[in-house]
């Protein structure tokens, strides 16, 4: 609860102190994820416009940070850390999921077509007609095209569904953005996507509403992934002129429509380098997923024999566009799940080293499904960062539907998401969610990589629990980590004093809370840059 202080202790501590606090923050939990931090410490955060002014003990010395207008957050057991950065997130993917028509409460086909019809009316002749949240299962199966045809055969129409395995679409959506109702990833509806960015009235909107999203969940830092060029680019350089820019932004780009385009990565890189709006390179992708065998693997697959992977993948290319983007200091994140496509890619940035000498770019590797610790050894030596997916086991409902044993082998399945071996081979992981595939949960990774259990609790004790990451080193994968992988670890990612004023607020402890209940934990506190962006206390009050 927010709170006031006496005229008596106002006196002396304006007094002491000529210049007072925005505002202060009073814990028993505070997690600094400075380097060796190990867990909360008791204590008190002051906060002088987007600064941290002072980091302290609870006591008196809070007190004279205390001024009239100070405000005061007494959070007794609730845990105060570093702001969250999520490093890898697409808001194009969230903006797909909530562009249009919700048809998640929707229970037929039928009364679906209806809303969709209704909804037209509204629009321009001209304006494609989205929808989304639909349910394939409660549909009772996948909804036919020549509905949409004969209803709209002048428009695009394009429904995602719920889990966006599949768009219900027209034809005229597919002639004109050249993908099908069962190839819809992210790549394939690039097209598609890069039509909805140019309508920037609406992106703005869309993009604050990310934002508080993101907000309720303690992020006060992004890494956002875009195709060929950053069409986001004019709402955010509109809303930063605005002073109304919520989060900080880093972007990259992934090559989709266009070759990997190292003008324009050179462009943005003298451009966009202030701590609020960054530019960080690009993303590569070298495989596809080990679930469906399209992961490239250093030995067949248990259930596919003869298979190493289902994908062709031009090795060579990429080290030639890694090895260019190199030599120009262009930061690469090379994406890569089985453990062929991470040594490959371990392999290539090792070369990097060779031909370009060493220098500060902070490369890494994202995904890291199956990796071999001879490899994970490989970056801990050359400073490799890692992005992983720490609520990825979440896909699984439950560890005997699991896929990992029966791919690899159970002999083999302990490998899987091994981020032990990660820490013990000096590599610094950073934390994502490849959003939409997740939301961003700190309560959710908790559970996931350090107690190691699916969404049904099982199995018990943990799977492979020793595999895990230590809470301490988990946060710190979602501060620090994160912060020096975009060279701003002098600025932001820990609670030290001269650094911006990023933190969240959970509700309970999070070192301490049971894995029954951890899920439940909230951010309750969002403070970015010095500003409440979010705050359910005041709310509550």
């Amino acid at each position: 609860m927010t709170n006031t202080v006496s005229d008596e202790t106002l006196q002396h501590t304006e007094a002491a102190n000529s210049r007072t606090a925005d505002i202060v923050l009073i814990s028993n939990h505070i997690f600094s994820s400075e380097p060796d931090a190990e867990e909360p410490f008791a204590g008190f955060i002051a906060i002088q416009g987007n600064k941290i002014a002072a980091v302290g003990a609870q006591d008196d010395e809070a007190q004279q940070w205390i001024g009239q207008e100070t405000k005061v957050y007494q959070l007794g057991e609730q845990l105060v850390m570093p702001g969250i950065h999520d490093n890898h997130v697409f808001f194009t993917g969230y903006m797909s999921m909530h562009r249009g028509v919700d048809l998640s409460g929707i229970t037929t086909v039928e009364e679906a077509l209806q809303r969709l019809i209704e909804s037209a009316v509204i629009l321009d002749s001209e304006q494609n007609l989205y929808a989304y949240g639909w349910d394939q299962e409660t549909w009772g199966g996948k909804p036919e095209q020549r509905l949409l045809d004969e209803a709209f055969p002048d428009r695009p129409v394009i429904a995602i569904n719920r889990t966006k395995s599949f768009v219900w679409m027209n034809q005229k959506a597919i002639d004109q953005y050249h993908f099908t109702p069962e190839n819809c990833s992210a790549e394939a509806r690039a097209h598609l996507l890069k039509d909805m960015l140019q309508d920037q009235k609406q992106v703005k909107q869309e993009f604050l509403d990310f934002c508080q999203l993101l907000a309720s969940r303690g992020v006060t830092s992004i890494k956002d992934i875009g195709f060929d060029q950053y069409d986001l680019l004019p709402v955010l350089t509109e809303l930063k002129s605005e002073e109304r820019l919520p989060l900080r932004v880093h972007f990259a780009l992934e090559p989709v429509l266009e070759p990997l385009n190292l003008e324009v990565g050179q462009t943005y890189q003298a451009q966009y380098c202030d701590d609020h709006l960054h530019f960080q390179g690009f993303k590569i992708m070298i495989d596809g997923v080990v679930a469906d065998h399209t992961g490239d693997m250093l030995e067949p697959y248990a259930d596919m024999p003869g298979v190493k992977s289902l994908l062709d993948i031009d090795y060579q290319k990429i080290e030639e566009l890694v090895l260019q983007a190199d030599k120009l200091g262009l930061k690469c994140c090379l994406t890569a799940e089985g453990d062929a496509a991470i040594r490959q890619a371990v392999s290539i940035l090792e070369k990097c080293r060779q031909v370009n000498g060493q220098h500060d770019v902070r490369h890494s590797l994202s995904d890291l499904e199956f990796p071999h610790p001879d490899d994970l050894k490989r970056m801990g030596e050359l400073g490799v960062f890692a992005e992983v997916y720490a609520q990825v086991l979440l896909l699984n409902p439950s560890y005997q539907e699991a896929y990992m044993a029966a791919v690899v082998g159970k002999e083999k399945e302990h490998r899987f998401y091994d981020y032990r071996a990660m820490l013990d081979a000096g590599i610094t992981v950073t934390a994502g969610t490849d959003l939409p595939l997740f939301i961003t949960s700190v309560p959710d990774s908790i559970y996931a990589a350090n107690k190691r259990l699916f969404p049904d609790g099982s199995p018990e004790g943990g799977w492979f629990p020793e595999r895990g990451m230590p809470i301490p080193e988990l946060l710190k994968a979602w501060t620090i980590n994160g912060a020096k992988h975009h060279q701003m670890e002098d600025q932001t990612g820990s609670l030290s004093v001269g650094k911006y004023a990023d933190l969240a607020v959970f509700d309970r402890n999070l070192f301490t809370t049971d894995a029954s209940e951890v899920r439940a934990a909230k951010v309750v506190l969002t403070i970015a840059d010095g500003k409440i962006v979010y705050d359910l206390i005041k709310e509550n009050e």
